[in-house]
């Protein structure tokens, strides 16, 4: 009797972990982006950007501005509570992994909200010096 309740309850385990996460990137994949190239290096934020394009995101603009960033970061420009901007940050964020199993906590970039009703954007994606740990694949071509 407890062998059948305890290979039930590591049934259930197992079946619970392979569940589907939910998908909340196709929602911010709709989102009016602008890129932003702020960590020195030329070229970077178009690069970036047409990853995020690859991605599926709708990057509509790509610049370079002249204040270092160290970090990555998610801004958002409508959303007086940045739930946008967080919602971003966990599309964009990533896990390390050895062998499909996760190692340390998940890398998000940061988040802020700068409220800008001017503009038809939505969120801003300011890429700092830290660009390769949420983009991996990006090589600037020159």
């Amino acid at each position: 009797m407890i062998t059948v309740a305890l290979a039930l309850v590591v049934g259930a385990s197992v079946t619970w972990r392979f569940l589907p996460e939910e998908d909340t990137e196709s929602d911010v994949r709709s989102l009016r982006m602008e890129v932003v190239n702020a960590c020195g290096m030329p070229r970077v934020g178009r690069a970036v950007a047409d990853e995020l394009q690859m991605r599926g995101f709708d990057v509509y603009a790509v610049r370079a501005d002249p204040q270092h960033s160290a970090r990555t970061t998610v801004v958002d420009l409508r959303d007086p509570t940045g739930a946008t901007a967080e919602a971003v940050a966990r599309a964009l964020s990533v896990q390390r992994r050895w062998r499909r199993l996760p190692l340390g906590p998940r890398a998000v970039p940061e988040t802020r909200v700068a409220l800008d009703s001017a503009r038809y954007l939505e969120v801003r994606l300011v890429v700092g010096d830290d660009y390769r740990r949420f983009f991996a694949n990006v090589v600037p071509l020159y």
